[in-house]
């Protein structure tokens, strides 16, 4: 297809500002398609003054409200505009909660502030001298750009995807005359949500095209057990509705040439993989594993409820009780994480526990790990099952979204019969974790197999360029969903309107 102008708009971006998937997403996406000739921008906001050292003002936001600046390095795989402003900068580098923990109170303020700049950008208000073909916004945090795009018949195509339905982005309607958006917005087929306005609904109801991060969670979330109560809307759209596959950096993931790693490994050479895990137990002062017969699990992500981190908690005296090592990586709910140190307390030659994130620690435990815990409730893609099996580690997982889609279970036959490259939990229940980490031991106690099951894992490939080429197809929808207009033509007194209505709303 014509090289296309693709605005990304999102809350987070590696390695800028990462706080999850949508971060490394955000890091891996627009460079896979630059690569394939397309010209990509993302547009983030500045959380900190240290985002904005190294970059040049571009624009200036017409209600003297911040500044737009660009930043090219080395480091950036495409050109990032960055949205500053008072309220972002005073997060200080903290994009989503307090020091408390608390949700910031002005997020609906500064994430609609991104939206609007978002569409101002595709409207050539903003940003002049580069116009989009496509705005690809994520999440909710960006929700509102689709919603302005299309009070304004926006010529340039929209694409809408949802990284993780569980936060829609719910406020009081009592914030929408700050928005600037009009009263109409208040209703059930716009933003209207149970009394409240949800910003992923703007994505949801008004974006030309729909992704989401993997085929089983597309089809999930137009149910009602994984739909945050807009299934219906899902289900409404789901003929805009693609679900692709995220993909990983096999170059940032790669455990032969891993700087963070002493001992490189690959699937012709796996033998180093057991010095990383003798350094992995020794640099976290765990016990030695001295037999063939004790495997090393992991834990790394998030401490939550979707996670299933409070199913690891709950059977971690039962897991204690078998011959193995387990090492947790992650933050998350309190409760938990006080659990887990006081287990840690508890077996401190048996389970090592490390609050927060590190990103080295992380590939060296994907490294020195035998097998990955993931019994998560719902997991639209998932890319920790992708990162362990690059390295080896074999995952355990609830069958749920990305999951399915990519760990082969291990059933009864040879691995070499059926392709195997994991273990699928029976749910998410504590009896269920339980269970299939016994099952993986006894796979474990079998070299032969359990070599073939590596074999697999590490041979799978989740690489960017096949998802880059889906997303095109989508922006290829998008952009025939849209009349054509001649460049330069004049708005429509409804745009004019709406524009008039915004700034008088900004005010």
């Amino acid at each position: 297809m014509r090289s296309l102008k693709i605005l990304f708009v999102a809350a987070e971006m590696a390695p800028l500002v990462k706080v999850g998937g949508l971060g490394d997403v955000l890091g891996a996406l627009p460079a896979a398609l630059a690569a394939r000739g397309h010209d990509a921008r993302v547009l983030l906001p500045a959380y900190d003054p240290i985002m904005t050292r190294k970059a040049r003002v571009v624009d200036l936001l017409p209600d003297g409200g911040g500044r737009i600046l660009e930043y090219r390095a080395s480091e950036l795989p495409v050109p990032v505009l960055l949205l500053e402003t008072p309220g972002f900068l005073r997060r200080a580098g903290r994009p989503y909660l307090t020091c408390a923990g608390t949700p910031w109170a002005d997020d609906p303020l500064q994430f609609g502030r991104l939206g609007r700049v978002a569409a101002d950008i595709a409207a050539g208000r903003l940003v002049r001298a580069w116009h989009p073909d496509v705005v690809h916004a994520n999440d909710w945090h960006t929700g509102l750009a689709p919603v302005w795009m299309h009070l304004e018949e926006s010529a340039v195509a929209s694409v809408f995807t949802i990284h993780n339905l569980g936060y829609i982005g719910r406020f009081p309607t009592n914030i929408l005359p700050r928005l600037g958006l009009p009263g109409s917005m208040n209703h059930p087929d716009a933003l209207e949500f149970y009394g409240d306005l949800a910003f992923i609904k703007g994505g949801l109801r008004f974006a030309d095209r729909l992704t989401t991060v993997s085929p089983r969670y597309a089809e999930e979330i137009q149910t009602p057990a994984f739909g945050s109560g807009l299934d219906g809307l899902l289900r409404a759209r789901t003929d805009r509705l693609s679900g692709i596959l995220n993909g990983i950096d096999l170059e940032a993931w790669n455990p032969a040439t891993d700087p963070a790693l002493e001992n490189h490994f690959d699937v012709s050479r796996p033998d180093a993989k057991l010095d990383e895990r003798d350094r992995l137990l020794h640099g976290l002062g765990l016990d030695a594993v001295t037999d063939a017969q004790t495997p090393v699990l992991a834990w790394v992500g998030r401490l939550t409820a979707q996670k299933g981190a409070d199913l690891l908690a709950e059977v971690m005296p039962g897991l204690m009780e078998r011959s193995l090592r387990l090492v947790v990586l992650g933050s998350g709910d309190r409760d938990t994480e006080r659990a887990l140190v006081r287990a840690a307390r508890s077996w401190p030659g048996k389970l090592a526990v490390h609050l927060g994130f590190d990103e080295a620690l992380a590939h060296q435990i994907y490294a020195g790990a035998d097998m990955l815990l993931m019994p998560s409730r719902f997991e639209p893609c998932g890319l920790a099952q992708m990162f362990a099996m690059r390295y080896g580690s074999i995952p355990l997982v609830t069958p749920v979204g990305g999951l399915a889609d990519t760990v082969i279970d291990m059933s009864q036959e040879s691995p070499h019969e059926t392709g195997a490259c994991g273990f699928h939990l029976a749910g998410p229940a504590p009896s269920a974790l339980v269970e299939g980490v016994n099952r993986a031991i006894g796979v474990f106690c079998q070299p032969d197999q359990w070599h073939l099951l590596m074999r697999n894992a590490m041979t799978c490939r989740f690489d960017w360029d096949s998802s880059a080429a889906a997303y095109e197809r989508v922006y290829q929808a998008a952009l025939e969903d849209k009349p054509a207009r001649p460049a330069g033509a004049a708005p429509s007194r409804r745009r004019l309107r709406i524009r008039q209505r915004a700034a008088l709303g900004s005010r």
